[in-house]
């Protein structure tokens, strides 16, 4: 007699209705995944879950809102923030700050958990009604207020409410750069700067200074030719971040100019954050 196909060796297990459920969803999950656009993502959205855990429906629900340069929300406790860079499906943050209210658990081990994602470039996806960002060993799931719209205002509590006068544009600027990757590692911490002059840019980041020159198109470095640096006898530590450096200018980064004088470049896998120099 023939044997029923799913009677075969236990190795086909596609046979259990079940695994070919759960292979079905994954698969459409996958598939739906796309990378939003920044109208999309604007606005406030309730968090699901922070690394697989659920957080429970409450009063005051735990959320996440984001603008055009902000990130900011609260899980009940403080209110936590930063400004943004968001580009490529990614968000790049300059600092991100909060209250200084002491949280018990498990609040504090989320806020703790959503600083440390922030913090690490993370990733965004949208699913259906779901927003999903992930970073490191961090992961969050977010689904959209009913009703939230764009917000008038930034959704960063520590947002200094002063506009910078200087105009957005980068020719002539100089920035005293504040890290390279979360990394602030340089063999002269007192001198990293990035100086844009009308078509051209110089920056040392960690040892080597960097030279090139660009073009701005909307809010996108477009870095011509061959980058050239100075001859420095730089330890191996200091030439990865010269080297990290290099590759950011090459990706054509986009940058954010925030309303208090913070600097935001990011591109490929690479974050530089500063400050206009005084």
């Amino acid at each position: 007699m023939r044997m029923p196909a799913c009677l075969l060796p236990i190795g086909l297990a596609a046979c259990s209705p079940q695994a070919d459920e759960q292979a079905r969803n994954a698969s459409a999950d996958a598939a739906i995944q796309e990378t939003p656009a920044l109208e999309d993502i604007a606005g406030r959205w309730r968090i699901v879950s922070i690394d697989g855990e659920a957080l429970p429906t409450a009063e005051s629900e735990p959320y996440l809102a984001f603008s055009a340069d902000a990130a900011g929300g609260s899980v009940g406790c403080n209110r936590f923030g930063g400004t943004t860079l968001y580009a490529e499906g990614r968000i790049a943050v300059h600092s991100w700050g909060g209250d200084a209210m002491a949280c018990i658990a498990p609040l504090a081990t989320w806020e703790n958990a959503i600083a440390e994602l922030f913090r690490a470039y993370p990733q965004v996806r949208l699913a259906g009604d779901r927003l999903r960002l992930r970073s490191g060993e961090h992961a969050i799931e977010l689904t959209r207020d009913d009703g939230a719209q764009p917000l008038d205002r930034s959704p960063d509590p520590m947002r200094i409410p002063i506009r910078d006068p200087v105009s957005k544009g980068l020719a002539n600027t100089e920035w005293t750069v504040r890290a390279l990757d979360g990394e602030t590692t340089s063999s002269s911490p007192l001198d990293r700067h990035l100086r844009f002059y009308a078509d051209t840019w110089r920056g040392l980041a960690s040892c080597a200074t960097l030279f090139g020159t660009y073009q701005s198109e909307g809010n996108r470095l477009i870095v011509e030719g061959d980058i050239a640096s100075t001859e420095q006898n730089c330890s191996p530590q200091y030439a990865a971040r010269d080297d990290a450096f290099a590759a950011l200018m090459r990706a054509d980064p986009h940058f954010l100019i925030g309303p208090n004088g913070e600097l935001i470049v990011a591109g490929g896998d690479h974050v530089l954050t500063g400050d206009r120099a005084r």
